[in-house]
């Protein structure tokens, strides 16, 4: 049996965007946290673990795709009973996808030599 066995969705329009592979992959990751609800609060080392990478290249990666806006990552903080407070797990909230830019693509403009005809005529007999 697979861990959790869970499933999620991903629209094929993911494959349209300039992602990176660690953030094509961190994002699924944060998809798949998130669930039907749309947001999520894994550490960033439970996210370096899950997908095989460092803290620093998930920092990078989730960095990225709030750039994007792919994601809207909120500090999250505990209060004390002292009146301190620390630094706990960010909430990621997954956005909808951003617009897909169309490209303009041009079908390829084909040349042709003009090659003559070198068929010689039969030998005569």
């Amino acid at each position: 049996m697979i861990w959790g066995e869970r499933f999620y969705q991903m629209s094929n329009a993911i494959f349209h965007y300039d992602l990176t592979p660690t953030e094509f992959m961190v994002y699924n990751y944060l998809v798949s946290c998130a669930g039907q609800k749309d947001v999520c609060w894994p550490s960033i080392g439970r996210i370096a673990l899950n997908c095989n990478c460092s803290e620093n290249t998930v920092r990078k990666a989730i960095d990225a795709l709030v750039k994007k806006r792919f994601i809207r990552r909120v500090a999250t903080y505990e209060d004390w009973q002292d009146g301190r407070s620390r630094q706990t797990n960010n909430t990621y909230y997954i956005l909808d996808l951003p617009q897909v830019q169309s490209a303009t693509v041009s079908a390829p403009v084909k040349r042709y030599r003009q090659v003559e005809s070198t068929t010689a005529s039969p030998p005569p007999p």
